[in-house]
């Protein structure tokens, strides 16, 4: 978890202008929607999907699928991409596994998006409880309509990152039709607790 731990030593040591420029991280005070709705449009990938906008509570109850702890923190990570087979998870990654070097973020992990599906990476296994039918309870705008479904949960805060996950994923499901891909922006969620008072 190296990149947003030293983003966070960074912040907290005073360097937060260095961090922030380092790891692309930009402070999200408000739920800006027309950067939301632009997403898509910067990051040229020309994919197919839907756009999602879930709630605080949406983001909160995805977070705590299960009791146990470090799910419960790879799961409230900024950047997430999931491939579902059916109501089955086949693969899970996030932001914090990314091969970082100071100005880029590479998804491919170990080649892992060389294939279709990705292969597993190093993001300890979670299929017991994050089937497809667990994220569609809560996030009832997920509509999937194809064997494979993927879900990028996605912030403004790592909007840098989140381009890299978006397109990687696209160049991954290019000229395939049994997938549908859902954007599911968070940024509601991190307003509310980044913002507590």
């Amino acid at each position: 978890m190296l990149p947003l731990t030293l983003a966070a030593v960074l912040l907290l040591g005073g360097c937060a202008s260095l961090a922030k420029m380092l790891f692309g991280i930009e402070e999200i005070k408000v739920v800006d929607e027309a950067r939301i709705s632009s997403f898509l449009d910067d990051c040229g990938s020309g994919v197919s999907c839907s756009q999602i906008v879930a709630t605080a509570s949406q983001v909160d109850s995805l977070i705590r699928l299960d009791a146990d702890s470090s799910q419960m923190q790879h799961r409230a990570q900024p950047v997430q991409v999931l491939y579902f087979d059916g109501d089955s998870l086949v693969f899970w990654h996030i932001n914090c596994y990314t091969q970082s070097g100071l100005l880029s973020f590479d998804w491919n992990n170990y080649g892992s998006f060389g294939h279709f599906p990705p292969s597993p990476t190093i993001v300890e296994d979670g299929r017991h409880s994050m089937a497809l039918n667990r994220y569609v309870h809560f996030l009832p705008q997920l509509k999937p309509s194809t064997r494979y479904t993927v879900i990028i949960l996605w912030s403004n805060m790592l909007r840098k990152v989140s381009r890299k996950a978006v397109g990687s994923v696209a160049e991954n499901i290019e000229g395939r039709n049994d997938c549908t891909l859902f954007l599911v922006n968070t940024d509601p969620w991190w307003v509310k607790y980044l913002n507590k008072e």
